[in-house]
């Protein structure tokens, strides 16, 4: 389950803006593209909003979308042009496609494998919670597959007879 948008992001921006700004009119610029999903897609470039404890009756949140209707290449050929790239994710031999949380439900394949390598006792605790509780990293795939020599035996026995009873 994703519990990060509402819980580490939406949350404490709002707390932010209601700390921040008591009364007025508050512009939240976000980098979010339509091409990025279908919900994305729907959402208008400039609104205001209404489905949070960010506005009151003092106070008005619009968010911005500046880019929403930029491709992935108009956002690097912007990077380029402004400046080197800082993180080093984008750097590897592999590069993320995404910065994200370094073993993300939501990543890519490649992205994942940067996470586990580059953050090894992340991915073996993930890991161990897939060894302790049988439940995969998403459905069909066990985040223990991906880099098995960087676990200990015992979470890949766990795991191997998790496997086997669910087959």
């Amino acid at each position: 389950m994703r519990y990060c948008t509402a819980d580490l992001k939406r949350e404490p921006i709002n707390r932010w803006l209601r700390n921040t700004f008591p009364t007025g009119n508050v512009i939240c610029a976000m980098g979010l593209r339509a091409q990025e999903s279908h919900t994305r897609a729907k959402r208008q470039s400039f609104t205001l909003r209404t489905n949070s404890s960010a506005p009151t009756k003092g106070r008005f949140v619009y968010d911005w979308l500046p880019i929403h209707d930029w491709t992935e290449t108009d956002v690097w050929d912007c990077i380029r042009q402004h400046g080197e790239i800082a993180h080093p994710a984008y750097h590897l031999e592999q590069p993320n496609h995404r910065l994200s949380c370094a073993l993300c439900i939501m990543a890519n394949m490649t992205d994942l494998l940067n996470g586990a390598v580059h953050n090894p006792n992340t991915y073996r605790e993930y890991c161990c919670i897939e060894a302790v509780t049988g439940y995969s990293f998403r459905k069909d795939f066990w985040l223990s597959d991906l880099k098995p020599e960087l676990l200990p035996e015992s979470t890949l026995v766990a795991v191997r007879d998790h496997k086997r009873s669910k087959t």
